[in-house]
Order: C-alpha cells, then structure tokens, then sequence
C-alpha cells in the first residue's frame, strides 16, 4: 500500500494520475486498482461501518421517543394546570408569562439531563475512538449541535402545547371545573 496526500477536491485528479502512470508502467495482464484510504478503513471495519448505521438509526428513534415524551409531559401539566392558566389570564397575564412558566421547568430538564449526558459521552467515545485510526472529531462544535438540536425540537414542542393553551377561553375552562 502506498497513500498519497492530496488536496481538498483533489482526490479523483490524484486517482486517475496514479491509475495512468499504473497502466503504462505495468504490462497490459495487470489491471491497476487504485483505492482511498477511505476505502481500505471501509474494507477492513466493515462491521464498524454497519454498526455506525445502527447506532444512527437508533439515536434518531431515541430522539423521536423523547421529544414524544417531551410532548406527553407538558400534555399532562397543561392539562393538570389548565384552571390555573384560566386564572392567570383572567388576573392579565399574557402569552409570554405562561410560556415563561412552563418553559424554566424544561429549561432545568434540558441543562440538567446535558451536564449529566455530555460528559458521560465524551467519555465513552475517548474509549471507543482509540481503537480507530479514523473516528469522529469530538469537540465544542459536536456538543453544540447535539444540544441546539435538542434545544429546538423541545422549545418546538413546548411551544406547540402553550401556544393551545393559551387560546383556550378562560370563562369555558372554569364552567367546566
């Protein structure tokens, strides 16, 4: 094996250079098989690469399944608190001071759960990326996205709920109660 270093975009002008200097050094019988180092990791983890495919797919069900528990959850507590938020909005409160309510509850769920994930996952894929030679770069850029992420289905799925909440008519909520 011999790996050549070539720019970025480079890759296939560096292929089709060492495949044409191949072909004309070696005899016609022998047909030159140029491979990436890309290619040989893939070849020799193959298994790795599969199983990448199913952890994917399973932190996106993970994913799915929590923010349907995010959603049950503030089904629940709007609905338990529902005479309450009649009451505010009886007593002037508006659309942002019930959000605000809601929102320090999930606020507190969502730092809390990620002081308790981040550094748990960054050390288990230290663990798991000194076994590679080729893994994943793991730094602020990874953690920030996965919490943004994470940020934006929850604050989507909150606002969702409130947002109906809040359109409810006080005067029905308390006849009903």
């Amino acid at each position: 094996h011999c790996y050549l270093k070539c720019g970025q975009g480079g890759e296939e002008r560096a292929k089709a250079y060492v495949e044409d200097v191949l072909r004309r050094s070696f005899p016609e019988s022998i047909v030159p098989r140029v491979q990436t180092f890309m290619d040989d990791i893939r070849e020799e983890q193959a298994l790795e690469f599969k199983l990448r495919g199913i952890v994917l797919f399973m932190a996106v069900l993970t994913l799915l399944i929590s923010m349907l528990g995010i959603y049950s959850a503030i089904t629940l507590d709007t609905e338990y608190r529902r005479k309450e938020m009649a009451i505010r909005k009886v007593n002037g409160a508006g659309v942002r001071q019930i959000a605000l309510l809601f929102a320090r509850l999930y606020v507190v769920l969502l730092v809390s759960t990620a002081a308790l994930a981040f550094p748990l996952t960054g050390w288990l894929l230290q663990a798991f990326s000194s076994m590679y030679a080729s893994f994943i770069s793991v730094g602020p850029l990874f953690y920030g996205s996965i919490f943004l992420s994470v940020v934006l289905l929850t604050v989507l799925t909150v606002f969702v709920r409130i947002r109906n909440i809040t359109r409810v008519n006080p005067a029905e909520v308390i006849k009903r109660e």
